[in-house]
Formats: C-alpha cells, structure tokens, sequence
C-alpha cells in the first residue's frame, strides 16, 4: 500500500506523495537534528550519525565498538530529551539566568545529568542544584500556564455571536 500522490499545490500543478505519519517523523527528525547542535560532541555525534546519515544502531555500535541496544537507549534517552519542551525553554530563556542556574539547567535538561551528578560535575552542593531546578520548573510551569490562558483568550474572542 504505498502513499497516493495528490496535487499539493494547484497553482503550481505541483505533485507530491502525501503520507501524514512520514511528515510527522521527517518534521521530528528535523527537530532533533537542530535541536542536536546543543549537545556535547559525542552525542552530537550519535545524533547526527543516526539521523542524517542514516546509519542503523547496529552499524553505530560496530563503529564504536558497542552493544546495538546500548546505542539504541542512549540515542532514545538523548531525543527524549531533545523533545522536551523544558530543554527548548532553558535554550531559550537560560542567557538571562545567572551563570550557576544556566549551568545547572544545562547539565540537567539538555547533557541528561542526574542532580547529583550536575552537582559533583559542577562543584556544587545538591541543595543547590536541586534549588535551581525547582525554580527552572516553576519558571517553566509559569510561563507555560501564560501561554495556555493566551491561547484561550485568543480561542474566546473568536467565538460565534
């Protein structure tokens, strides 16, 4: 069963195969391989290994002398978190935080690091860091709940009379 071809774009009489599930896919992919450039090399790496020269898992794990299914979590765990509306906002907000709480997110939301682990790496204490956590969340959370009541008031004001 292969996707039918329909004309997109009738000014153009242009034709394109229409398959929704692979617009989907292609637009996330596109996503992560963007989103890619903030993390550390070696992920970068994978990311880009996987997603843009399209090798498999089991030909990565050849390369770098690993286990497919070693490669397969850690490639799920890094585009678990390049998908995460959280890693996108620290990117976007982070320049205007003081260094330790830019850091912190950092390590957490976009290197995947546990607390402890972004406090030992970071020469913090786990008070700290987990602090700068909450309040990147409540951050988040704020600005998130901004957003839904914009996006509901702008839904209200369009309502039929």
């Amino acid at each position: 069963m292969g996707a039918e071809t329909f004309t997109a774009d009738w000014l153009d009489n242009k034709s394109d195969s229409i398959d929704l599930r692979r617009r989907r896919a292609d637009a996330l992919n596109e996503r992560i391989v963007q989103r890619a450039d903030w993390l550390e090399p070696g992920d970068r790496a994978l990311v880009v290994a996987m997603f843009v020269d399209g090798y498999s898992a089991a030909r990565i794990a050849r390369l770098a002398d690993s286990q497919p299914r070693t490669i397969r979590a850690r490639i799920h765990k890094i585009v678990q978190r390049l998908a995460d509306p959280r890693a996108a906002y620290v990117m976007l907000h982070s320049d205007g935080w003081a260094p330790s709480r830019r850091r912190v997110a950092r390590e957490i939301y976009i290197n995947g690091r546990s607390l402890r682990e972004a406090a030992d790496m970071l020469g913090l204490s786990f008070y700290v860091v987990r602090r700068h956590r909450e309040s990147i969340e409540a951050m988040f959370e704020a600005d998130r709940n901004t957003k839904q009541r914009i996006d509901k008031a702008r839904i209200g004001s369009r309502k039929w009379r």
